[in-house]
């Protein structure tokens, strides 16, 4: 996993980490920051007779046991829909692998997925809310909750992407970090998801996310 390359980015003079598992390291005080891991989404799927393989879901767990190695985490936030939709065998795996990292506290941001009761996300763990503040930063699920007097702002939800081009007419969608001058939109971090193409503005910052490394799109 050392391989991997991130790139780091100042946000009101302070650095942020972005890496090619679509995550955002603090190094501050050692948060782990993702969004829209849907653990679920292939048992759900299952249930209403889409063959998807289990596989799915172990990728996830892999990533995620990776970024907390190669980190070490303190605090692990995640920016909204965690899970994908009621509660079923994923879950259970997720509660499991999470109880061999008893010493780091969990944040997780409703979003519009988590569909149960907070007592469900507090059984594995984590401290529920509808956003989260510190030190002038805003962690909410959806850009468009962000409150007037929030500087800047950790989101999701939109699933991020852009299409890279080169020679002969290839084409590929791939994730993204999108860096705006108020906030940062993560890509999805679970591996069974879709994307959204977006369209940045000039004061954008493009960051793609590769199978090796971050690349500034300029």
């Amino acid at each position: 996993m050392n391989q991997l390359n991130h790139i780091s980015i100042l946000v009101h003079q302070e650095e942020f980490l972005l890496h090619p598992l679509r995550f955002v390291f603090r190094p501050k005080d050692k948060s782990l920051i993702c969004a829209d891991i849907h653990i679920g989404k292939g048992s759900h799927f299952r249930k209403n007779g889409i063959a998807i393989p289990r596989l799915v879901n172990k990728n996830n767990f892999w990533n995620l046991a990776a970024a907390f190695e190669l980190f070490e985490p303190d605090h692990f936030v995640v920016l909204g829909d965690m899970v994908h939709s009621s509660e079923n065998e994923e879950w259970s795996d997720m509660s499991d692998f999470l109880d061999n990292y008893p010493g780091m506290s969990r944040t997780l941001i409703r979003g519009n997925h988590e569909i149960e009761h907070d007592r469900l996300y507090e059984k594995m763990g984590f401290d529920v809310s509808s956003s989260f503040r510190k030190d002038g930063f805003a962690f909410i699920h959806d850009e468009a909750d962000r409150q007037e007097d929030d500087a800047f702002t950790f989101s999701g939800h939109i699933h991020p992407a852009v299409s890279l081009y080169g020679q002969g007419r290839q084409h590929l969608k791939v994730a993204c970090f999108w860096l705006k001058p108020d906030g940062l939109v993560l890509p999805a971090f679970g591996t069974f998801t879709g994307s959204a193409a977006i369209r940045p503005k000039k004061s954008d910052r493009i960051f793609a996310v590769t199978d090796q490394t971050i690349i500034e799109i300029k």
